[in-house]
């Protein structure tokens, strides 16, 4: 695969020029750099208290000083003799300092390590979070966008099934415009449903998913006591602590009251937390290491059957609601019509529905 300093090569010079420029880590000084305060503040680190070379909980802490209060920096650890690639990232937003006037130069830079899924980049009109601008990219569903604050690359799962290269990216966004990751996502798929929702719960009242002592909290959503084929899902922690996990019914959630297929997720956010950006690299490390619940992750995940899935599940599962809400028209239609082809002539619209708007159709095939 060409790396990302070949690719670069291969531009205009000009533009070539133009990128070389602004891949040099973002200036520490001046006011015309937007957001220099987002990078991380300078801080008097302590000794680690976490003596384990991999802690239970999934994480090892450091005694930090800001300069107005001392807190404990959890650094999400991986699991020793886990599988690299036995999870996917499936989001993940990342943040760094911006200057406005280098907006379409990192525009270049994105393009280039992205690819032609994410571009155009077209101004949404409207503010991201607390970001004044944002921009969709593409085909993509991910998104750029900068404000005060600084700028934000944030990547949905059907982004990050687009990306073609991690490294290429974290090349970009760690080393050449100072990033650093504030939100990821790394997802396990179950399709048989051996560690079922309900395998989750007892885990948890076994205290499996404690980390450091700590018993975090739990959620369940859905009908729990009559399941009714919706889905259900068993939330562990709370988002603004940073971590947590989410085990969900997918297939049922796509549509499929019959479908096994449960997904498994970790959560973390950078409250007062590093996500190393090797997550990116060895998902399934940080997936199993995250809680021992999730230990039993091992088998290397394919990325393409994930996407294959989801959009044969889509597709079935919107062929029968359209069956159901419209089959009688249709039914009506061909006697009035007298002609497949003329209802179809009637019916048809261009385009692709948003839930079946997905890498399985567009990208990688039925």
């Amino acid at each position: 695969m060409p790396t990302f300093k070949s690719l670069l090569d291969e531009l205009p010079i000009g533009a070539a020029q133009a990128c070389a420029t602004t891949l040099a880590p973002a200036r520490k000084g001046g006011a015309s750099v937007v957001g220099a305060a987002a990078s991380p503040p300078l801080v008097i680190r302590g000794e680690s208290l976490e003596k384990n070379t991999y802690p239970d909980g999934g994480e090892s802490y450091i005694l930090v000083s800001d300069g107005r209060r001392n807190f404990l920096e959890a650094h999400p650890q991986p699991k020793p003799d886990g599988v690299a690639y036995a999870a996917i990232t499936d989001y993940l937003n990342c943040t760094f300092p911006f200057n406005p006037c280098d907006l379409t130069q990192v525009f270049m830079q994105l393009e280039v390590c992205l690819g032609k899924n994410f571009f155009p980049a077209v101004d949404r009109g409207r503010p991201l979070h607390f970001y004044e601008h944002s921009f969709s990219l593409g085909v993509s569903s991910g998104i750029f966008a900068f404000g005060k604050q600084g700028g934000m690359l944030s990547l949905s799962g059907e982004a990050c099934h687009l990306v073609p290269d991690w490294e290429t990216l974290i090349v970009l966004v760690r080393d050449r415009l100072a990033g650093r990751i504030s939100r990821w996502d790394g997802a396990v798929d179950d399709y048989s449903g051996i560690h079922s929702v309900d395998v989750a719960l007892q885990m948890y009242l076994k205290c499996e998913f404690n980390a450091g002592g700590n018993e975090p909290t739990c959620e369940q959503r859905g009908n729990w006591i009559k399941p009714d084929g919706k889905g259900r899902t068993l939330y562990v922690g709370k988002r603004e602590n940073g971590k947590m996990a989410r085990i969900y019914e997918k297939g049922k959630q796509l549509g499929a009251p019959l479908n096994p297929w449960v997904r498994w997720e970790v959560e973390l956010h950078n409250t007062d937390r590093i996500i190393p950006f090797e997550v990116l690299l060895e998902p399934g490390k940080y997936v199993a290491g995250a809680y021992p619940a999730f230990g039993w992750v091992r088998e290397e995940m394919q990325r393409i059957r994930t996407i294959q899935n989801t959009g044969k599940i889509s597709y079935e599962s919107s062929v029968d609601h359209a069956k159901n809400a419209y089959g009688k028209l249709v039914n009506v239609m061909m006697e009035m019509e007298c002609s497949a082809e003329k209802v179809v002539e009637k019916l048809i619209r261009d385009g692709i529905p948003s839930r079946l708007n997905t890498p399985s159709l567009t990208e990688f095939g039925k």
